[in-house]
């Protein structure tokens, strides 16, 4: 199995924080850059290390040997990010202190992040390319898809496979719990199913809610680049009177 499989499980998304002036937001140039320029709507991948203003390293990419990529303008992280990243050029590295209303405001994030904290990110831009999006699929696609020997998993729970059925052929394996967590046995079971990170996936569940967050989650921090879904998932798939097969353990 390839190395990017056995690596860690990453965080699937950055909490959004709350709204304020982009001139509270300070840029400071490191290093200049000399490659493609970050903008609104690109892929970007970076290396980041993240401090609170008495120092304290709350986060950083590089003791995981793993960067860290999302798409600006996309809502996947804080907004101090994506004000501060653009106009950066690849081989940059910048610094941005972030005010409390651009990151993760009177919230904070558990014990990592104080409340109404300052942040303090260097920031270097690895890569700019065009940005991967999850594709929606309508059952008839999902047909073609499965003739051809697409890999289809249903992410949902096993009480909705057993009321429901599934598509024929799919994966049944659970992603979230009840909660809405992220179940705890999911990246054990799905992992060995992805040969690369170029192999054809299709997700499907009750109504395409929970496929549409993960299959943007699998794009953005595992760098999947062939991931779709059932737009209006098995809710779509009966309405249309298309057939399932009974569920067995």
């Amino acid at each position: 199995m390839l190395r990017w499989i056995n690596r860690v499980w990453l965080i699937l998304v950055l909490l959004i924080g709350g709204n304020a002036l982009a001139s509270e937001l300070q840029t400071e140039t490191l290093v200049k850059g000399d490659g493609l320029a970050a903008t609104t709507s690109k892929r970007v991948t970076v290396h980041y290390e993240g401090r609170l203003r008495d120092g304290t390293v709350f986060d950083a990419s590089r003791p995981r040997g793993v960067p860290f990529s999302f798409t600006i303008g996309a809502g996947k992280v804080i907004k101090g990010w994506e004000q501060g990243l653009v106009g950066m050029r690849v081989g940059e590295v910048r610094r941005l202190t972030i005010p409390s209303d651009l990151a993760y405001g009177a919230t904070g994030v558990g014990d990592v992040i104080p409340p109404n904290a300052d942040l303090i990110f260097e920031i270097e831009l690895l890569a700019v390319e065009d940005a991967i999006m999850l594709q929606e699929l309508t059952p008839d696609d999902l047909l073609k898809a499965k003739e051809e020997g697409v890999l289809i998993v249903d992410i949902r729970r096993e009480d909705e496979w057993i009321e429901t059925g599934i598509i024929e052929g799919s994966r049944t394996i659970t992603a979230f719990q009840g909660d809405g967590r992220l179940h705890p046995d999911f990246q054990r079971d799905f992992m060995p199913l992805v040969a690369s990170k170029d192999t054809p996936l299709i997700l499907y569940c009750r109504s395409g809610n929970r496929t549409g967050s993960l299959g943007n989650a699998l794009i953005e921090q595992l760098g999947l680049t062939n991931v779709a879904h059932l737009t209006g998932g098995m809710i779509q798939w009966q309405a249309g009177g298309y057939s399932t097969v009974d569920f067995a353990r």
